[in-house]
Parts: C-alpha cells; structure tokens; sequence
C-alpha cells in the first residue's frame, strides 16, 4: 500500500507539472526528475487519412514540443480515475484524465488515458515510458476506465 501511495504521488506531480493558467511558467526541471534520464514520452493520434500514428519524444523533448501545442494558453489537466498494479520494483498505471481550459472545469478539452510505466530505483518510482492517447470520434473508454460519475464526451 505504501508503495502505490508512493506511485500516486508521482502521477499527481506529472499532472500538477503541465497544468496552469494562460502564460504559466512551468517547472520543467522538477518535471524531468519524476523520469529516467532514458524514458520517452509518447503522443497517439489518428491523422487525416484515418492511420494511426504517434510522435515519440525524450524527456527532454517533450517541454519545446508542450509549449508549441499549448501556446501560452491555459490548460488543466486532473487525474479523474486511475489502475495501479505493482510487482516488485515495476508498476503500471493506466490513468484516465481529463483536460479543461479552466480551473473550474467548465470549458472542456479533451479526455484520454495515460499508460504510465514505472521503475522503483531504489530510492523512489519513476516513470520509464509514458503513452497516451485521447478519445475521440469512434473512440471511448470502456466502463471500467470511465466511472459513472464522468460528464459526457463533447465528442
């Protein structure tokens, strides 16, 4: 139980760390540490042609990449449900979020699903690799990702 305290902390630091109002400053140094120097983040998405692609990024990579997407905008994304498991030194999460153009949650944006790896290293858990992808047209969370209490998809 410890341990996916432990492992719920982190999760909720990768999203305090990207969320914030319009021209927010984000600390992307404390983001970094929350990885493996080695890990790489992973954005899914369905292009025009209806192909499945992705756009892998280093850790390193992924604040420029973030800060293009966002533009100064705000943007708030919450952990709204989330399956931890654990064995050993390794744990996954898939954790469910929904992002919102205002603290308040009232100007919806997007929901999806982050499958979230991690490493305990002997002195904390970090995440290895990070893939996301979003719901979209044709697409929804299955009822065990998706608790009732969830607002409709705009989608």
């Amino acid at each position: 139980m410890k341990d996916k305290l432990k492992i719920q902390k982190v999760i909720d630091e990768l999203y305090s760390g990207i969320s914030g109002p319009a021209g927010f400053k984000r600390d992307w140094k404390r983001q970094e540490s929350l990885f493996t120097s080695d890990a790489k983040m992973i954005r899914t998405f369905v292009d025009s042609n209806g192909m499945p692609q992705s756009t892998i990024l280093t850790v390193q990579e992924y604040p420029e990449n973030f800060e293009n997407l966002i533009a100064g905008r705000p943007f708030y994304e919450i952990e709204i449900h989330n399956i931890i498991e654990r064995f050993g030194n390794i744990a996954h999460a898939f954790s469910i979020y929904e992002a919102w153009s205002d603290k308040e949650r009232t100007q919806f944006i997007k929901r999806g699903v982050n499958s979230i790896q991690l490493l305990n290293d002997g002195e904390s858990w970090k995440v290895v690799h990070m893939i996301w992808d979003d719901e979209r047209s044709g697409l929804t969370m299955d009822s065990k990702y998706n608790p009732a209490a969830l607002p409709e998809s705009s989608l």
